[in-house]
């Protein structure tokens, strides 16, 4: 199992995690807002199995999600759940609320 160490690394790894079959049908922008040192913006773009990851923000993303790089490191270690992060208030998703829910199922989890 990585350890990743930077939120370039995070990023970098999900083209290998992607799962194209979870993807089928999904017609998606995901942008990842990720806040403190070492952060940035990310758009993750699903269409029909395919992922394209752009840096910045989306003009209309199906779902957004706003968490600290630390914790989002964290979460792609296998260190902690989403849905931990969720609950304490670190981690907050506006948009789509069942894209928010088959987002995970996309890639490859290590926890």
């Amino acid at each position: 199992m990585p350890t990743f160490q930077s939120i370039p690394e995070v990023i970098a790894s999900y083209p290998d995690r992607f799962k194209p079959e979870q993807a089928e049908d999904t017609d998606a922008t995901v942008q990842l807002n990720i806040t403190g040192e070492g952060g940035g913006t990310y758009q993750l773009v699903i269409r029909d199995g395919t992922l394209d990851i752009r840096e910045g923000e989306a003009n209309d993303p199906t779902l957004t999600a706003t968490v600290d790089a630390d914790d989002w490191i964290r979460v792609n270690n296998g260190e902690v759940s989403p849905m931990t992060l969720l609950m304490q208030g670190k981690l907050k998703f506006s948009g789509s609320l069942p894209m928010a829910l088959k987002f995970r199922s996309m890639f490859e989890t290590y926890a």
